[in-house]
């Protein structure tokens, strides 16, 4: 696959950081900001973006699609994530997202020698294989991983544990623990910082799957074989370890997000993001 390159940084490489504080600025305390237009303070409730495609045993469609419109900005949310992405990329989980923003930012803090490298884990397969369980286990009255799991509720309510009796309280609790130990564990102490988003989100799987249907209409990133010449830069920053190399580079668009690390590692300028040709 070929990309068309350009050399000038655009605006989302110059200030992804910048953007990615302002997510977390827009969506979690003290701020919350776009939570205040509907009297919420978090994804839980009308923001949820987890739970509304999740059928649970015993539920009728009438209950079913209810829990649409209980959840009608997190259903706004996902879908303008999956049309955004379909055409230009996950711009979402790269740039905009405050959970995996916030796990990212954290990891940079983290001294090299305590980071976990995850890349030797198939992300995909592991993904799916949990979104499987994800959506199986709750038709089938075995348990939901909607709440008990859950990287939406775990990230605002540590950043609002410090003015939140309730959210302090959510940490001890058994699910809460468990919910930081994988936030810690997979986010703020993994190597690039995704490893969460990359295995464990549901929102992330879904986000991948369009971000591969859309790779003949929209725009992603993608190696110049004529310019690469398989030297590995590039997968050393990934974040999601979605780049292979062997004789050539080559980008996996069910892991990939434009973050774009990968562009500015490159020593032959070799990875752009554009119309991928085949």
């Amino acid at each position: 696959m070929q990309a068309d390159t350009n050399t000038k940084k655009s605006f989302f490489v110059r200030y992804r950081l910048l953007i990615m504080l302002l997510g977390i600025a827009v969506f979690l305390p003290p701020l919350s900001l776009l939570f205040q237009f509907t009297q919420d303070s978090n994804f839980c409730g009308t923001w949820c973006p987890r739970m509304f495609f999740s059928w649970r045993s015993g539920t009728t469609a009438g209950e079913f699609l209810l829990g649409f419109l209980r959840s009608y900005m997190g259903v706004a949310l996902v879908l303008g994530v999956l049309a955004s992405t379909f055409f230009l990329g996950r711009y979402w989980c790269s740039h905009l997202c405050p959970v995996g923003g916030s796990m990212e930012a954290a990891s940079r803090l983290v001294p090299r020698r305590l980071k976990i490298n995850y890349s030797g884990i198939p992300a995909p397969p592991f993904r799916y294989g949990y979104l499987a369980v994800y959506l199986i286990a709750p038709a089938l009255g075995i348990g939901s991983l909607c709440c008990n799991y859950c990287n939406f509720a775990t990230i605002p309510r540590l950043f609002g544990a410090s003015f939140s009796q309730a959210d302090m309280a959510y940490f001890l609790r058994n699910a809460g623990l468990i919910n930081l130990g994988l936030v810690a564990v997979m986010g703020f102490f993994a190597k690039g910082g995704r490893a969460y988003c990359n295995l464990l989100c549901p929102i992330g799987a879904l986000d991948a799957l369009s971000n591969r249907l859309g790779i003949r209409v929209g725009k992603r990133l993608g190696v110049s074989g004529s310019k690469c010449n398989g030297c590995g830069a590039c997968a050393k920053v990934c974040p999601t370890w979605s780049i292979d190399v062997g004789e050539k580079a080559e980008i996996d668009q069910l892991s990939c997000m434009p973050c774009r690390l990968c562009e500015e590692a490159c020593p032959k300028e070799a990875i752009a993001y554009g119309k991928i040709n085949a």
